[in-house]
């Protein structure tokens, strides 16, 4: 009775245990020898293959990699080329729509042509004309600074002094004023007999201009007007020394020397002088006063 209870119970357990085998039978090969190098060779082969694709992956998008960065230069090339074009195409455009622009002379040329203008008729005394061009230059520019000084000089050298004047004022009070409109408010206050303020303007003159031979000469021919021949043979000498071949200033450093009674810089001068001028009745005279100092 035993046995035939027992008996079932044993068909059970093996069915169990064959289900269960069934079930695990991969995990239970691992287990053999063999089925482990087995395995071991599939992993490698899978590892093999893996890193073959990976290979291959890197070596496909390398060449595509260098062909998108040659697209992307090309790209930048092509779209700056681009815009240089419509720059020039811009440029052109607004050259044709105004096609006479380049002809008709600027605002600052017409200017600049009137200056020369009125310059140029100064030199040749033809005080209206250029007093003409100068105010038609204010016209157009009314800070003008080179109009308001030829102005101002045109009337000078008509002894206009009024007029001369209140242009040099004007340019001092808006302190435009340079050494030419010091130097001749010198002359203004010289011809009014103001000695005292005509030095002050012809050394402020001088301030402004210390490498001017032309400052030098003027103030020293001042001084040759009072007849103070030593204070005007130094600023004579510089102004040789600034502009050797001028033969105005060496007849000034013979005069102020031989008015001071120098007989060797007076020849030192008359002979630089010589080489200069081709005025022989000039050279004449001054040789006369220098040979006069020597009896």
């Amino acid at each position: 009775m035993i046995y035939w209870i027992a008996l079932p119970l044993a068909g059970i357990a093996l069915a169990v245990f064959l289900t269960t085998l069934f079930r695990h039978w991969k995990e239970i090969r691992l287990l053999d020898p063999d089925s482990i190098k087995e395995e071991r060779v599939r992993r490698k082969r899978e590892e093999i293959i893996n890193q073959r694709f990976d290979r291959v992956r890197s070596g496909a998008v390398a060449p595509l990699q260098k062909v998108m960065k040659h697209s992307v230069t090309a790209a930048k090339k092509t779209f700056h080329g681009a815009y240089i074009k419509l720059v020039h195409l811009d440029r052109f455009y607004k050259q044709a729509k105004a096609p006479f622009a380049s002809i008709a002379p600027s605002m600052k040329d017409k200017i600049r042509t009137l200056l020369d203008e009125a310059r140029s008729l100064a030199r040749d005394l033809k005080w209206a004309d250029a007093e003409r061009r100068y105010l038609e230059v204010l016209g157009m520019d009314d800070r003008n600074l080179d109009a308001y000084k030829g102005l101002a000089s045109i009337y000078l050298k008509q002894k206009l002094y009024p007029q001369a004047r209140e242009t040099f004022e004007f340019l001092m009070k808006t302190k435009q004023a340079d050494a030419s409109c010091y130097a001749g408010m010198g002359e203004i206050y010289e011809a009014e007999g103001d000695l005292v303020k005509a030095e002050e303007m012809f050394l402020k003159a001088l301030e402004m201009q210390p490498r001017s031979p032309h400052r030098h000469s003027q103030l020293a021919e001042y001084y040759l007007d009072l007849n103070e021949p030593e204070k005007a043979v130094t600023l004579l000498q510089r102004a040789v020394e600034l502009e050797p071949k001028s033969a105005k200033y060496l007849e000034q450093a013979i005069d102020a020397s031989v008015r001071l009674g120098n007989r060797v810089e007076a020849r030192r001068y008359y002979d630089k002088f010589r080489l200069v001028s081709e005025d022989r009745p000039k050279l004449q005279a001054l040789k006369d006063r220098i040979e006069e100092l020597s009896g």
